[in-house]
């Protein structure tokens, strides 16, 4: 086995592999309901979860996603129905980092769930401190313990763990920084962290894209698939729904609906659900139209009697269909017209921005034309909001030039909300955009963003993420801008919010420059892509599965043009110099082969000892001892080749 430092990526672990049968559910939900000061929130739900089941549980902010994790952990109890959890079933579900001491490290932390197998190690080693000084009585204790300490994972813990948080944007360098100083983006990705190295059979996972760049994300939805463990997951991006879920729950007026397949399978469904249960409707409603009709024709007829009191009665045991729901309101994101610009609305020339040695672009130029949608994409932190302020000259140390064409005029949507009063109420805030508009007037506005009644006075300083990202956009309507410049704006939206604001831009008749991780509005929206990534900037043609499959294109071109230059040079004939280095380097590929070779035979060579250890008589003290000096013999040599190995790997 290859030395602990070296990176390689394991499959997905599950410390202890178990054969599958046929067991109970690992949850189950049978009639539970569920109700908060009065409110109804889960009303006679039924629910299971199966053994390594991916399912997606969506829903409107407040519908009770939480809730239902809530009782599959029984941090709450249902007031009717009844709950089932399989024996000895482990939950993983984290809502706030633990406490650790100040000095406690990033990978401290991740270590935590393993902390069984730390304390496997430690006496692993003690034992063998014994054994080293002739206590030939533990021998037996030492192969019991290392059976196990191997077959629970013993061997790849540190390396999983590790793999894990450069999976979720942690460098090498970020593993023994104190927890203490992480911000608030950071923490939550070693949260998740932590619930994806639990050893459970589930994970309940709450929006585990949060504070991800879109390759974390695409590395969050590898692992879920690629997992043995069951997964529910709580999210607003249909990009995890539909790569990860095999199951969509869906919570709607207290109740669940369920359907096979992923999101876009459970859109399909949903339709055809709808659709036909309008005709079932409609179909009923004619035919009661129908026999109401012919019994008031011929109620006073006396040879007609027997067969209108027999229609009224079929009438009244008739099962009336209810009317299809038209769903729950959605916030009708809709821009109007703007003042049309000339051919170029924004030219930016040669920008440069740098913290200190942070450099996070330099020599950017590009032109933004009328009605194009440029996407902005890069990890967290390469500078994608820097950028968009930047281009909204919120930035007086960048460098560079940004011109604004003929009549345009710039509205920026900020993902902080800066720019949003907290002392002011909604009404206040947004009315404050169009003066010339009366009270009222903005109040309707406000209606179809879904702020009712006396919402419209709660203060902007105690709104949700969700509220304010429908203020900020409400504003950004009314300021009537043909150039939009937008940080994130699909944060804290539900997927119905979502769809309905990504109608509203792919309506809009101005241009678009749009920051986001979210994968589905960026494919939609964008034409072309800045890609910000360190240090430097370009633009792409296309959207971002375009670009993503061009880099997996040239990653394979760039791969067959490396295996054919080493080809080519192969079968040409070395100068002297060349073929000194091609010599030192085969010879140097040989040592590295031998003594790998090497490893793999004292490594064998010790597994027969310990073997050898649980056979012998147990009161043959001379042949104990005689094993146990040929055991640390060869570990030593083992540990002494480990050492000339990575000396040539380095």
């Amino acid at each position: 086995m290859p030395p602990s430092h070296v990176r390689y990526t394991p499959r997905v672990p599950t410390r202890a592999r178990r054969p599958k049968r046929i067991i109970m559910s690992l949850i189950r939900f049978e009639n539970v309901s569920k109700s908060f000061a009065g409110q109804s929130v889960l009303e006679g739900i039924h629910f299971r979860v199966e053994e390594g089941e991916k399912i997606g549980l969506i829903g409107r902010n407040g519908t009770g996603k939480t809730t239902l994790f809530r009782l599959i952990t029984g941090e709450v109890e249902p007031e009717g129905g009844v709950i089932e959890r399989r024996r000895r079933a482990r939950v993983a579900y984290l809502v706030q980092l633990p406490r650790f001491d100040e000095g406690t490290s990033v990978l401290d932390v991740a270590m935590t769930p393993f902390q069984d197998l730390v304390q496997l190690e430690e006496e692993l080693r003690d034992l063998e401190t014994r054994m080293a000084g002739g206590d030939e009585s533990v021998v037996a204790q030492y192969g019991r313990l290392q059976d196990t300490f191997a077959l629970r994972g013993g061997y790849d813990y540190r390396t999983e763990a590790k793999r894990v948080l450069q999976g979720l944007e942690f460098g090498s360098a970020d593993f023994e920084r104190p927890v203490c100083v992480l911000s608030g983006g950071q923490t939550t990705r070693l949260l998740l962290a932590l619930v994806l190295l639990q050893e459970a059979d589930l994970l309940l996972l709450d929006e585990p894209e949060n504070h991800l760049d879109i390759s974390a994300r695409e590395w969050v939805e590898e692992y879920l698939k690629g997992c043995s463990k069951a997964v529910v997951i709580i999210s607003h991006y249909r990009s995890i729904l539909n790569a990860v879920a095999d199951r969509i729950v869906e919570i709607d007026g207290a109740e669940l609906h369920e359907h096979r397949g992923n999101y876009d399978a459970y859109l399909e469904h949903k339709a055809l659900r709808r659709e036909q249960q309008q005709k079932d409707y409609a179909r009923q409603q004619e035919f009661i139209r129908k026999e109401q009709h012919w019994i008031e024709r011929f109620r006073y007829k006396n040879t007609k009697a027997r067969q209108v009191q027999s229609r009224i009665k079929r009438l009244e045991k008739m099962e009336r269909l209810d009317a299809p729901e038209c769903g729950q309101a959605t916030a009708g994101f809709r821009f109007g017209e703007v003042v049309r610009t000339g051919e170029v609305v924004l030219d930016a020339e040669d920008l440069s921005m740098a913290y200190g040695a942070n450099r996070l672009y330099s020599g950017l130029s590009f032109k933004v034309h009328r009605h194009e949608r440029i996407g902005i994409v890069g990890p967290n932190g390469s500078g994608k909001t820097t950028l968009l302020r930047h281009l909204a000259g919120r930035l007086p140390e960048g460098a560079g030039r940004v011109t604004l064409g003929h009549k345009a005029a710039l509205g920026f949507y900020e993902q902080k909300h800066e720019s949003l009063n907290p002392a002011n109420d909604i009404l206040t805030e947004v009315h404050a955009v169009r003066p010339d508009w009366n009270p009222e007037q903005v109040r309707t506005f406000l209606g179809r963003l879904l702020f009712t009644g006396d919402d419209v006075f709660k203060p902007i300083a105690t709104l949700s993420g969700g509220e304010l990202s429908r203020v900020a956009v409400a504003k950004l309507i009314l300021g009537e801008a043909n150039v939009l410049l937008l940080d994130e704006p699909t944060n804290h939206l539900d997927i119905a919010s979502r769809e309905s604001l990504e109608e509203a831009l792919a309506g809009f008749p101005g241009a678009l420059l749009i920051c986001t991780h979210d994968r589905t509005l960026i494919d939609r929206m964008a034409d072309r892509l800045l890609v910000i990534e360190g240090g430097h900037a370009h633009m792409h043609l296309g959207n971002y599965a375009d670009y993503h499959r061009a880099v997996l294109e040239e990653t394979v071109r760039r791969e067959v043009a490396e295996a054919e230059m080493i080809s080519e040079r192969s079968s040409k004939k070395p100068r002297k110099a060349d073929r000194h280095a091609e010599n030192e380097r085969r010879r140097h590929k040989q040592r590295m082969e031998k003594i790998e070779a090497d490893i793999e035979d004292t490594e064998e060579a010790i597994t027969r000892i310990e073997i050898r250890f649980t056979e012998i008589d147990p009161t043959d003290y001379q042949q104990a001892r005689n094993l146990q000096v040929e055991y640390e013999s060869l570990k030593k040599a083992r540990d002494a080749l480990y050492a000339q190995w990575e000396h040539l790997a380095e």
